[in-house]
């Protein structure tokens, strides 16, 4: 009888202590969760660049992307190419910025080439690119170079420093892409390449990654590289795609969007292609719960969409082809109770 009870009493005591652990297993997971959301929050709290074009004759572009809940003013931002390896800072190098980028939005730069009669280093960018520009850099070659840049060129994003150490360059580095002072050269000789995917990353062995290339940055980062690193390998931070990729410029995901307070209104959203003819994408992450296509006379109109995704990109296709020529408000409410607007113009 002893025995039973003892025995009784000691699987008692081990289904507990199976239950407490398990307990104190969620809790753990749970904290560890909330903890790892916060941390990711902390970090979208600046702009960074999102997407990379070193494509052919002059198709150089970036992205930019606002992962914060506030509109931010570029007037104190600045963008600087840090060219063939140099550590020293150069004004013809560098670009101020200018302009807002929205809550949770884009904004892009293109190489100003906009002469379709152009030739050698004044040949027009892509008309992909240039329809999509918010701001255009580099008009004259001769003068400013910052968007001239050609795979073995570093590039940063800058913002002012409130107490500069250097009264001549008063910027602070937000965002640096490939690595300040380094220039890629193949096996060490003087043929220059650019940045690979593999260790050195700057010797030419494995794939070339940022010459001939769009560059978009991974979902799962929020926030830009400060520090020059000491080595960069692009693939750690972002995906590789053909020469002259531009689909999915001016359109970006991030877990910023899926872990922002329901407080945070992008109030505008990005149409692809607007104008628009036979139909039209809109890059949504969240919960739909209503899309309306309202005429400028107020009247609701009914098109048929579909969920799917495009250039990567989560949303919803819009079926133009019964719609009317003219001026249209598109507004898609989400889950969270927040509407989002945009302009059509239907062809």
């Amino acid at each position: 009888m002893c025995k039973k009870i003892i025995a009784k009493e000691c699987a008692f005591s081990l289904i507990s202590f199976y239950i407490c652990s398990i307990m104190i297993r969620k809790s753990t997971l749970l904290i560890f969760a909330v903890c790892s959301s916060i941390s990711v929050l902390a970090q979208c709290d600046q702009i960074f660049i999102s997407e990379y074009i070193e494509g052919s004759r002059n198709n150089k572009a970036l992205e930019l992307y606002n992962p914060t809940d506030k509109a931010i003013d570029l007037k104190d931002y600045r963008l600087t190419r840090w060219s063939n390896g140099s550590a020293v800072w150069s004004p013809q190098y560098s670009d101020k910025l200018s302009g807002t980028i929205e809550p949770l939005s884009t904004f892009n730069l293109v190489i100003d080439r906009t002469d379709t009669n152009g030739g050698s280093f004044d040949t027009a960018a892509a008309a992909q690119l240039l329809n999509k520009a918010d701001l255009l850099l580099s008009k004259d070659y001769n003068t400013s170079f910052s968007m001239s840049f050609n795979g073995d060129d570093a590039l940063s994003l800058d913002i002012i420093d409130p107490n500069p150490r250097d009264p001549s360059n008063p910027y602070l580095p937000i965002d640096i892409f490939g690595k300040i002072g380094e220039r890629p050269r193949l096996g060490g000789s003087s043929r220059t390449i650019g940045w690979s995917d593999s260790f050195p990353y700057s010797s030419g062995l494995g794939l070339w990654c940022t010459i001939d290339k769009t560059l978009i940055r991974k979902k799962s980062i929020v926030s830009g590289v400060s520090a020059n690193p000491a080595n960069f390998n692009p693939k750690s931070e972002w995906e590789v795609f053909p020469r002259n990729t531009f689909d999915s410029f001016g359109i970006h995901a991030c877990d910023c969007e899926t872990l922002s307070s329901p407080k945070v209104k992008k109030t505008t959203l990005n149409l692809f292609p607007n104008p628009a003819l036979n139909s039209t994408f809109i890059p949504f992450h969240g919960q739909l719960a209503s899309l309306e296509v309202i005429a400028l006379n107020g009247k609701t109109v009914t098109i048929k969409y579909k969920e799917n995704n495009f250039a990567r990109m989560h949303g919803y296709t819009l079926d133009l082809s019964d719609l009317s020529k003219g001026q249209y408000i598109i507004a898609i409410t989400g889950t969270n109770g927040i509407t989002h607007s945009a302009r059509l113009l239907k062809e």
